[in-house]
């Protein structure tokens, strides 16, 4: 069972009336439990012995609304988050805050006993019954707080415009609860819970009921996880209707696809509603919104296959694979840039506070580049009023020119870059992302320092294989071979580290759509009837690098080593993809759907089994594997 987390309620107490304190009955209702510290002295020992998981420290008279509190002591997603009479402490800090107590002790031993605490007033108040025994020192928790930020990273909260404070009197209780009962607090709570800035589609068409919907969620007794598996659950709903091939089936799938989307929203709405948030949380959202999307696709195949056309097949897996190197590129120029992510909407943000404009003209610079929500409403309308072939040939349309506004936009800024490299973590960071196997490091470890960059041979290494695919029809796929093994070896040469160099963030999505090209054409060009398994292929494979996107912005980890040797890494699987041409239709066949079902359950089995051991150590130590290791999470 995990524990429940501990609030201690310190300093001297202040009460209207008989009875528990309110902020008491609060900290239980957020699932704290409470245990009162009256003196600083003892409040380092009570911290110690404290249960593994989140500890707080609030002052005992603290006044102000529950949403104020629980913003202040049930945000997880900082390490330390401090108020008004509060200081909320993640697990992986709890040893700088016994730091921190420690300094504050000996900070307050040298100051007089009738020094304010937090909050306190220029004049000393009168001495009261409820004051601490002589001799004992009141906990400052805002002392304690700015001990603290000198170790570890402190967020700061603003109440307003709920009301948070601390009484020094039976009178400033009675006026903080009166400035408390004049604002909505709910109406706040509800407001704050939408997110504000997003894009127009998202902005007009969902976030209008997404706030009420969280509430009533809330009110039920779910979280935002439980939301995120009903968004899954209702997709695959979407696709499994759509798989019917039918006028019917297509509108019915694209009202649940929206649906899904709509829930995908809420659940966001929802964790900052309940102030939930989680890593697991975060994971299954993202994760769930891929598989969602590629899941339609598929059903969007299997019905047009149905409909007497089994190379649509071809186009689904086109799709599912430019919209993986899409996201590929985004990822990789994050990783390697330093600060928040510098993608197009932040881009055109920029433009728009130079040059000014309406609020229109922001929202169309961000729906350039084709958006969760704008995408989502494309697929809907198309699925509704057109057929499958439709979709995917828009899609890819719509893509290449995102793809082409973004690309353009990131080239420009890395060309300011061309004489000063990116930090060595963001060589790191690609290191993992271009996803080269043992042949690429044997490659790599025996050739000769660097003579080209590396973006320049990984589009030697790219039209190479394009070449080799192009004479199929003419030579064979005899050439199929011989192409992908210049591929390897150029891949080889160009994947030397460290890879920090202005554009070096090309190369993973250039050897995204090398691998995923190369299954899809040789499915097309030599056994059409695999055109499902080289969908499988590209399926579990874009699961994989997404799933490595993912760790990488969580925590700055990624799959183990062993993984990239047990799946060959992208270019061992192109020379397996090759060998398998070789052996005619029929092999390729079967072995693409072997293969696409192998790479399936190791990198699915990997990432549960290691995202599973991850939540395992956080809830016995506090403290993910990583921090653990390696000191902070990113």
């Amino acid at each position: 069972m995990i524990p429940l987390p501990t609030a201690f309620l310190v300093g001297p107490v202040v009460s209207a009336g008989p009875g528990p304190l309110p902020v008491a009955r609060h900290l239980r209702a957020l699932g704290y439990d409470v245990v009162e510290v009256d003196a600083l002295a003892q409040l380092p020992a009570a911290v110690a012995s404290a249960p593994p998981g989140r500890v707080a420290l609030v002052d005992g008279r603290f006044v102000g609304h529950l949403h104020a509190l629980r913003r202040a002591v049930c945000d997880s997603r900082p390490p330390a988050i401090s108020g008004p009479g509060t200081l909320a402490v993640a697990p992986s800090a709890r040893a700088h805050l016994l730091d921190a107590l420690t300094a504050a002790t000996a900070a307050t031993a040298a100051t007089p006993t009738t020094a304010r605490t937090a909050s306190a007033t220029p004049t000393a108040p009168p001495a009261r019954p409820n004051s601490p025994r002589p001799g004992d020192t009141p906990v400052d928790i805002a002392r304690v707080a700015d001990a603290l930020a000198a170790r570890v990273t402190v967020a700061r909260t603003d109440p307003a415009p709920l009301v948070a404070g601390i009484a020094e009197s039976p009178q400033e209780r009675a006026a903080l609860e009166a400035r408390a009962s004049a604002v909505d607090e709910e109406a706040y709570r509800l407001k704050s819970a939408v997110k504000a800035e997003d894009t127009a589609f998202t902005t007009f068409f969902v976030r209008s009921y997404s706030g009420y919907a969280a509430r009533w969620f809330a009110r039920l007794g779910l979280g935002p996880n439980h939301v995120t598996i009903l968004s899954l659950i209702v997709a695959l709903g979407a696709a499994a209707t759509v798989a019917t091939g039918t006028r019917p089936g297509y509108v019915l799938g694209a009202l649940l696809f929206h649906a899904a989307f709509s829930l995908d929203c809420i659940d966001g709405d929802l964790a900052r509603y309940t102030v939930s948030f989680s890593k697991l949380g975060a994971r299954m959202d993202l994760t769930f919104d891929r598989v969602k999307e590629y899941a339609l696709f598929a059903g969007l195949a299997i019905g047009a296959a149905r409909d007497g056309d089994p190379h649509i097949w071809w186009l689904a897996a086109a799709a599912m694979a430019f919209q993986t190197v899409r996201h590929q590129m985004h990822a990789a120029y994050e990783e390697v840039s330093a600060g928040p992510a510098e993608d197009a909407p932040a881009l055109a943000d920029q433009v728009q506070a130079r040059i000014g404009g309406s609020r229109w003209k922001v929202w169309l610079r961000r729906g350039i580049v084709l958006p969760q929500g704008e995408r989502s409403a494309l697929i809907c309308l198309l699925v509704a009023f057109t057929n499958p072939q439709v979709v995917f040939v828009v899609l890819l349309a719509v893509g290449v020119v995102a793809a082409a506004y973004a690309f353009l936009g990131r080239f420009l800024r890395s060309l300011r870059r061309v004489r000063r490299p990116w930090s060595k973590s963001a060589g790191l960071s690609l290191g993992a992302l271009v996803d080269v196997g043992p042949v690429g490091w044997v490659v790599h470890s025996s050739l000769p320092g660097r003579s080209l960059p590396a973006p320049l041979a990984a589009l030697v290494a790219l039209l190479v294989l394009v070449f080799s695919l192009a004479v199929i029809p003419s030579v064979g796929v005899d050439w199929v071979l011989i192409g992908t093994l210049w591929y390897v070896l150029i891949v080889g040469f160009a994947s030397r580290q460290p890879l920090n160099g202005w554009a070096d963030w090309v190369l993973p999505p250039t050897f995204r759509a090398a691998e995923y090209s190369l299954a899809i054409v040789l499915a097309a060009a030599l056994a059409p009837a695999a055109l499902p398994a080289a969908f499988g292929y590209v399926a579990a494979c874009a699961f994989h690098h997404y799933d490595t996107i993912y760790r990488l912005s969580e925590d700055g980890t990624h799959p183990r080593r062993w993984l990239t040797v047990v799946t060959g890494g992208h270019d061992g699987r192109m020379l397996v993809l090759a060998l398998l041409a070789l052996g005619g239709a029929t092999v390729f066949a079967v072995g693409l759907t072997v293969l696409a079902i192998a790479l399936a359950v190791v990198f699915v089995a990997e990432s549960v089994t290691a995202t599973a051991a991850q939540i395992r150590d956080r809830d016995a130590t506090g403290i993910p594997a990583a921090e653990a290791t390696a000191g902070a999470a990113r």
